[in-house]
């Protein structure tokens, strides 16, 4: 019980610390380490929502609504992992962090917490994140996305990316499956869109769970490599947290 209390303590003073100023860049990183040894030693996950340990420490993961943003659901995983442009996360039998967010997600419209319809994933590029530490967007895909892909459902294809329709720079392909079990969209980005592999810190990538016009289930997977002007092209754009669960 005393180190309960003792750990409880120092989680509470560092998330009052962290609430108060999230200008710093790691303090998501903060939080889910707070989460971490929460879930070890007292069994509880507080203050995220869910902690998974994995036997590989980098599939090791927690969901959480963001700090300064309360209705943003995000899952982050418990390593020190920047973005996707870490290395690891394309190497042979790296987690597929995205795969683990669908399942949370599909999780929670089973049980009836969420909305079934729209449902997106997306992840910032380094240019555009305001944390050091990965974190993937869980929601619903914005009314301009949603309008974006069915404009340009007949060209998208799942043979390769596809740039889209006046709307430079964003390419898109559909992958047919009914999960992301044996799809994981960065290494899908990586090896389909041109010269994404080599500059993963300014990729964007977001994942729309999606019928296709011939009524085939699966995914669109949209990517973008943001450059110095930092166009448009951030998870939030495509992310509305208002479908959280």
């Amino acid at each position: 019980m005393k180190h309960r209390r003792i750990v409880l303590t120092i989680s509470l003073a560092a998330i009052v610390i962290i609430m108060s100023s999230f200008a710093s860049r790691s303090a998501l990183g903060l939080v889910v380490e707070a989460c971490k040894i929460n879930s070890v030693l007292t069994g509880s996950p507080y203050p995220c929502l869910k902690v998974v340990q994995a036997q590989d420490p980098l599939s090791s993961y927690a969901v959480l609504r963001e700090p300064a943003d309360k209705e943003r659901t995000v899952l982050a995983p418990l390593a020190d992992v920047p973005g996707i442009e870490d290395p690891r996360l394309l190497a042979a039998g790296a987690p597929n962090y995205f795969d683990a967010a669908w399942k949370e997600r599909s999780d929670a419209i089973r049980a009836g917490r969420a909305p079934p319809q729209d449902f997106a994933l997306a992840v910032n590029a380094a240019v555009w994140r305001t944390q050091d530490r990965l974190h993937i967007h869980i929601g619903c895909e914005t009314p301009r996305f949603r309008a974006l892909l069915k404009s340009d459902q007949m060209e998208i294809g799942s043979a390769r990316f596809t740039s889209l329709k006046g709307n430079a720079g964003w390419w898109a392909k559909f992958y047919v499956a009914n999960d992301l079990t044996n799809l994981n969209p960065l290494k899908a980005v990586a090896d389909g869109v041109d010269g994404a592999r080599t500059r993963m810190k300014n990729v964007v990538v977001g994942v729309f769970d999606a019928t296709s016009p011939s009524g085939q289930h699966g995914f669109y997977i949209l990517a973008r490599i943001i450059g110095a002007s930092r166009s448009h092209g951030s998870a939030e754009d495509m992310i509305d947290p208002k479908c959280q669960f």
